[in-house]
């Protein structure tokens, strides 16, 4: 039964209110409210809400019929019927703003009553059925994700239905959006774009469908969000308009589905580890590349049929049942299968597999995993082999070395015979590698081991420790000369010439012999003392070989104490600069002063270079005590000048690691900064051995002439220089050694020799300083013979800074 239409009307006149409920009633209307005033209305509508309602414009009361209608909820679309006497224009224009489903003007028929409230009861139909559509397109288009558009072409204007859900810039819901495209095109990434603004031109040119992905933000900004947007450009003839219509989906987790999905794919594809995919009866479905190339399948034929490394000829019945047994209650069997590829290759593979099921528990197929273990045995053999024998020679290790002496000590041991224990290491080998590279080491190494396996006997053991030291054991040495003649043919053999990447090479080496039982009983303690005899054998000039003796150890240890004590020197300030002048050898003025170091050792006192030097170099300090004096002395020299002494040039002498080290040149330009010294007032002293044929010395002294500092040759004449090589290095002076100086002018020799070497330094425009000048004589010597500066305990010997410019120094002058 069709339930009665509710009609409510809202009449403040009585009798007219009467009189229209008597009008309805005959024209069938049985259901009726009526309310004298508008807010009565509204609060009845909030419980009862009418199927129309007939409105008086003026009523009386704070509403009058136009506010009580606008006051009605809009989704409740209830049709509304204005009544009124009067139809003057404003009245109408404000009614009409409330989009009234009719209007009646006092008095009309009961005809035109019926027929009014028939026309809007129709019209509600409709546009609920429309707003039923609607909800539930929208409802389905927001369920895919989807919304419809709409772009005018001449106007730009974009209209969008769903779209402020999965556009950026819409935090609300609204349904329906117009913007510009303009602004639309704004929120999508800058990336996509212009691809998105060239398919939007295509569609208004050519009128084809176009379908795009791209990318924008979400609606609050916080990730981006993919997009799949289709359209096709429509023409309206009568009107003369162009219109693009489309729809856009967000495909976001689509997105991420497929990259997840693209991820496994090539997880499976590229992993090492073998994956198939078995039916519930183990049969294969799929098999990644790597299957096929651990087993040697064939990728066509290898589905339809079990792994071949399970099918039953290949085990007994026991394997098979306790592997579906474990797969039926644990879902996972893993075993260890030595088996054999497809080709007959042995190979190792360790294999699992696991059950899959779906949501309900129901198995839909088996995940099996082939890890091939054919390569880890092999590397574990390597790696046992490794751990015994050296990897570059083939010689054994320091490990096998070791366990070798032990079983030839405890051979000895029982017929009372002697063992040998050579600790070899080659002389200058680093210079190889920095300056040939270590490739070039490594072959120097591989001809070492041949050269010396070529001098020992089978029952010998010849092992390479680690760099370029070697060990050499021999059981049954007879006598002290045996020892030593056997290092003295390794020392001849490995003297001979030989030929590494174009250069003729000679090596030398230093070797250190321990005896079993006369040194010591362990294999640890031979060896150790030999090497301790290979560093007495180096200080004895190298390139010979040095029987342990008990005071080696002694020098050792106090090398090692010395070389503690320095490090703890270092860190707690106990190292000090002194100064020792340079002056002009006609003025007598103080020009320069070359910077020494002491080590105020809280024990044996002051210390000079002689006791700091060689245990820096052994210990590896000698970089960070090198970088230590540069900084010192320039902070000194820095703060000389501004306690308003006339500058002088400050000279600090570098050590050849210093030099090798990378950046040295930038190094010492930061020191300059930090300290703001000029580069002029600072010199550089390399000694003449350190820069023979040594690109990167070379190389770093033009660097630390670019920085603006002097370089000086020091030591001058007690090395090997090539004229033609000093002409063309970067330096401003030379510094003659004090030997020759010590001998002036009595000895003719030592005369000629130092005016040989300032006329040649004189030729290459060269500045001259001597070094040790204690006598007038020598000064006086020196001067006749040009020589620019001058420096010696004549003048003074080193000080501490606060005495340098002390009165008896700063005016010490030749007469």
């Amino acid at each position: 039964m069709r339930k009665p239409i509710h009609v409510m009307i809202v009449e403040d006149e009585r009798i007219v209110a009467l009189h229209l409920r008597q009008q309805l009633a005959r024209l069938g209307y049985d259901r009726t409210s009526v309310h004298s005033a508008g807010i009565n209305a509204l609060k009845a509508i909030e419980t009862d809400a009418p199927d129309i309602i007939l409105m008086d414009i003026r009523i009386d009361g704070d509403l009058d019929g136009i506010e009580t209608a606008a006051g009605i909820p809009e989704h409740l679309m209830i049709p509304i019927i204005y009544l009124s006497a009067y139809s003057e224009d404003t009245t109408l224009e404000r009614a009409r703003k409330t989009r009234p489903y009719g209007f009646l003007l006092k008095p009309f028929s009961e005809r035109e009553l019926h027929a009014t409230i028939q026309m809007a009861l129709e019209r509600r139909e409709v546009e609920l059925a429309l707003r039923e559509s609607q909800e539930r397109l929208s409802l389905a288009m927001h369920a895919a994700q989807m919304s419809c558009w709409e772009v005018d072409v001449s106007t730009r204007k974009m209209h969008s239905t769903g779209l402020g859900k999965f556009i950026p810039g819409e935090t609300h819901d609204a349904e329906t959006i117009t913007e510009s495209w303009d602004g639309f095109l704004e929120r999508v990434s800058s990336e996509d774009r212009d691809m998105v603004r060239k398919a939007f031109e295509y569609a208004v040119l050519n009128g084809e469908f176009y379908d795009i992905v791209f990318r924008g933000q979400s609606h609050d900004n916080s990730h981006q969000c993919w997009f799949r947007a289709r359209g096709k450009s429509y023409i309206n003839d009568r009107k003369g308009t162009q219109r693009i219509i489309g729809v856009m989906q967000d495909i976001t987790d689509q997105r991420i589905t497929n990259d997840k999905l693209r991820q496994a794919m090539t997880v499976f594809e590229t992993t090492q580890d073998g994956i198939l995919i078995l039916d519930p009866d183990l049969n294969i479905t799929s098999a990644n590349r790597a299957y096929c190339q651990i087993t040697g399948a064939d990728p066509l034929t290898v589905t339809g049929t079990p792994p071949y490394m399970i099918v039953p000829e290949q085990f007994p019945p026991a394997f098979y049942q306790e592997l579906f047994h474990t797969l039926r209650t644990r879902r996972h069997w893993h075993r260890e299968i030595d088996t054999r590829d497809m080709s007959g290759n042995p190979i190792s593979i360790v294999m699992q597999i696991i059950a899959v099921e779906d949501d309900d528990g129901v198995l839909t197929h088996f995940v099996a995993m082939i890890s091939d273990r054919t390569a880890i045995r092999q590397a574990e053999q390597e790696l046992h082999y490794l751990a015994q024998y050296d990897g570059l020679t083939g010689l054994p290790n320091r490990l096998l070395a070791t366990d070798r002496l032990n079983r030839a000590i405890e051979r000895c041991e029982r017929t009372g015979a002697v063992v040998a224990c050579l600790f070899l290491d080659l002389d200058d080998f680093k210079n190889i590698n920095d300056t040939l590279g270590h490739a070039a080491g490594d072959q120097v190494l591989l001809i070492v081991s041949t050269r010396i396996k070529a001098l020992t006997d089978r029952t010998d053991t010849i092992a390479r420790l680690g760099g370029d030291e070697f060990l050499i054991v021999r059981e049954n040495m007879h006598s002290h000369a045996a020892a030593g003649n056997l290092a003295s043919q390794i020392i001849h053999e490995l003297q001979k010439p030989f030929y590494i990447v174009g250069h003729e090479l000679t090596l030398s080496a230093s070797i250190g012999i321990a005896l079993y039982p006369e040194n010591a009983h362990s294999p640890q303690d031979l060896i150790r003392l030999a090497d301790t005899a290979m560093y007495a054998a180096k200080d004895q000039g190298r390139r010979t070989y040095a029987f342990y003796k008990s005071e080696m150890t002694e020098s050792a240890t106090h090398y090692m104490t010395r070389s503690l004590e320095l490090r703890r020197g270092l860190e707690k300030g106990e190292l000090s600069l002194y100064y020792q002048p340079q002056v002009d050898a006609h003025t007598g003025e103080m020009t320069g002063a070359e910077a020494l170091i002491r080590w105020n050792h809280p024990e044996n006192g002051l210390l000079g270079p002689a006791e700091i030097i060689p245990v820096a170099e052994q210990s590896g300090l000698i970089v960070e005590i090198g970088q230590w004096v540069v900084e010192e002395a320039c902070a000194q020299a820095s703060r000389w000048q501004n306690e308003g002494q006339n500058p002088i040039r400050i000279a600090i002498n570098v050590s050849v690691r210093q030099m090798r080290s990378p950046g040295f040149a930038k190094a010492v330009q930061s020191v300059l900064t930090d300290t703001g010294l000029d580069p002029k007032w600072l010199e550089i002293e390399v000694t003449e051995s350190m820069i023979q044929d040594e690109d990167i010395m070379i190389d770093t002294l033009h660097e630390l002439r670019a920085v603006g500092v002097s370089v000086a040759i020091d030591d001058f004449g007690t090395g090997y220089s090539c004229l033609r090589s000093i002409k063309s290095l970067p330096i401003e002076r030379i510094k003659i050694d004090r030997a020759f100086i010590n001998g002036i002018p009595q000895n003719t020799d030592d005369a000629a020799l130092a005016e040989a070497m300032i006329a040649m330094a004189r030729t290459l425009g060269l500045k001259v300083t001597a070094e040790g000048v204690e006598t007038a004589a020598q000064r006086d010597f020196l001067r006749a013979q040009g020589c620019s500066e001058l420096q010696g305990f004549l003048f003074s010997k080193p000080v501490p800074a606060e005495q340098l410019f002390a009165a008896t120094h700063h005016n010490a002058k030749i007469s």
